[in-house]
This record gives C-alpha cells, structure tokens and sequence, in this order.
C-alpha cells in the first residue's frame, strides 16, 4: 500500500503498569519498596526491639551509677570507745550555724564556740569545725546522723547524711579439727554474738566451705577435705568492719590405715603392760611365800629343843646307909 507508514504496535495496559510498578520500586528511597510487607515490618520490629533494650540498658546503668553516688557515707564505731563525725567535703567558717541530728532527732546546734547541747553533754561534743564526737559508744548509737549549714544570712549550704555503725572487736577464734578412720574435718568456730565474717585458709589459700552456722554462742565452719592424708597449715580469719584476728594451726591426719596401725599398736602395748604387771605380781607373790617359809623353820627346831629338855630321864634314888 503505498503512502502508508509501518508503526509500532501499542503495549497493553497490563504491561504499561507493570513498568510503573518496577519503576517506583527502584526510584523509591524508601527502603521497604525493595521488601515484601512482611519482611518489612519484620525487620521494623526487630530494630525497634533491640532500641527498646538497648534504652532500658541505659536507664539500668544510669540509674546504678547515680544510686551508688547518692549513697550516704558509712562510719564505724568500736563499742566503749570514740568515733568523729566530719562534715564531708566542706570547710565549716565561723559564721556558719551547724546543726547535728540523729533520725531526726536534735543533738547540737551551734555557731562558732557557741554550742548548744539537746542532749547528754558528757556523750557528744561538737567541735568549731563542725566535727561532731560521741563518747562511750553502745549499739544503739547506730543511725542515720545529718548535719546542717546555714551561712550567716541564713541560707542553707550544706545538708548531709551519714551512716553510722557501731560494732565490737571480733573475738579470737579457733580451729580444731577431727581424724578418724572414716572422716576428716577442719573447724574453724569463734565465741560472739554478732555474725562475722570467717574465712578459713589452708597453705594461704582461701577455702570456699558452707556458712557460717550459729549454735550456743558460737559462729563456725566446717571444711571436709577430700584427701584421706592431709598435712597441711591451716588459717582461720574472722574479721568485721572494725576488727580482725586469727588463728594458725598445722594439721596432720596419718589416714585410716595409719590410724588402725597405730590403734593396733597401742592395744598391744596395754596387753603387754597387763601381762608384766601380772608377771611381776606372781614374782612377788613366790618370794613372799619362800620368805614366810624360811622364817618357820627356826621355830620349828626352838620348839624341839624345848620339847627335848622337858624329855630328860628321871634320876634314880640314892638310899642312906
């Protein structure tokens, strides 16, 4: 046909949306056009997951650190002696008012050398620096004290808290230790009322054992070695936060088959003790017999003798002349 031109056919419209589609797919930033649906919300969760735990992480750790920068400051006391209580990292000048209480419960107030006592004067002392002292220490002066600063126009300057704990010098402990034929045990025990701390050692090495228990007055623990010969120095250590003491032993433990040798040995040497003894009694006793013997004999022949005089012939009659 001539005056007519070839032409192209037309696409379909199922194919025109086809290139639309995969058109905005590879043009899209968004990263879920390459994705399924499910994938991508998938892997939206997941990520939203791991921030959720990686926040409460954060909030976990800052959280312990700013607990463990709050903590109020812990002072030991020993019982029946003296303790002072610092202001803590402050420098008191005299125009300032101190104020010291315990559980809320008013001690001292004072400005300069000025003090005012609320209670026994003979116990607490404060000093021009702020320093408060407390005498003739009991148990029951454990507490929270809080110290208190005003500046001469008064306001506050410094508001503290301090954690005071009384305790008594740990008592000298002790070790003993048992062998026999079926066990081993080393004890370490010491004699008070408030639970220490007891650690018990064996050639310098700490000893991981149960405890301690608490029976009659008595802190104790038990370690049972395994070995069935054991010759070894052993260390008990008990300690608080004001004291500790210890005690040093060297333990030897022959064994069983020692142990029977030896019951062996010594149940033999009572048997031969027994038989000397009797041996020597039936000694005895012969020679005593043979003694009382030989000492009858010259009585016997006293008494013939003296039977014989009184036997002498009767002497014949003489008749005058």
């Amino acid at each position: 046909m001539e005056g007519l031109t070839a032409t192209r056919p037309l696409p379909s419209p199922q194919l025109l949306q086809r290139k639309a589609a995969d058109h905005r797919r590879t043009s899209s930033p968004w990263p879920g056009a390459f994705f399924p649906a499910g994938q991508f919300a998938a892997m939206i969760l997941k990520m939203n997951f791991r921030g959720i735990f990686l926040a409460k992480c954060l909030v976990v750790l800052f959280s312990c650190v700013k607990g463990s920068a709050d903590e109020d400051p812990k002072v030991y006391g020993i019982q029946n002696s003296s303790v002072f209580l610092n202001i803590p990292d402050f420098k008191v000048e005299k125009q300032q008012e101190i104020t010291w209480l315990k559980n809320s419960i008013h001690l001292t107030k004072g400005k300069g050398s000025n003090v005012k006592y609320y209670k026994d004067r003979k116990k607490y002392e404060m000093f021009t620096n702020g320093t408060l002292k407390i005498d003739c220490l009991v148990e029951e002066d454990s507490g929270n004290y809080k110290v208190i600063v005003y500046n001469g126009m008064g306001s506050l300057q410094v508001e503290k808290n301090l954690l005071l704990s009384i305790q008594e010098i740990v008592s000298k402990p002790e070790i003993k230790w048992i062998c026999s034929q079926k066990l081993i045990k080393v004890i370490c025990e010491v004699k008070q009322k408030n639970k220490p701390a007891l650690y018990l050692l064996q050639n310098n090495t700490m000893l991981s054992v149960n405890g301690p228990i608490y029976t009659n007055g008595t802190w104790k623990i038990e370690y049972p070695p395994k070995a069935r010969i054991l010759t070894a120095k052993f260390q008990c250590e008990v300690k608080n936060d004001v004291s500790k003491r210890t005690d040093d032993q060297e333990i030897k433990c022959s064994g069983p088959q020692d142990i029977v040798l030896i019951g062996s040995i010594a149940g033999g040497s009572v048997i031969f003790i027994i038989f000397l003894a009797l041996l020597i009694y039936c000694i005895r006793k012969k020679r005593a017999e043979r003694y009382a013997q030989d000492d009858e004999t010259p009585m016997q022949i006293q008494q013939v003798d003296d039977e014989l005089k009184y036997r002498e012939l009767p002497q014949s009659l003489v008749h005058a002349p």
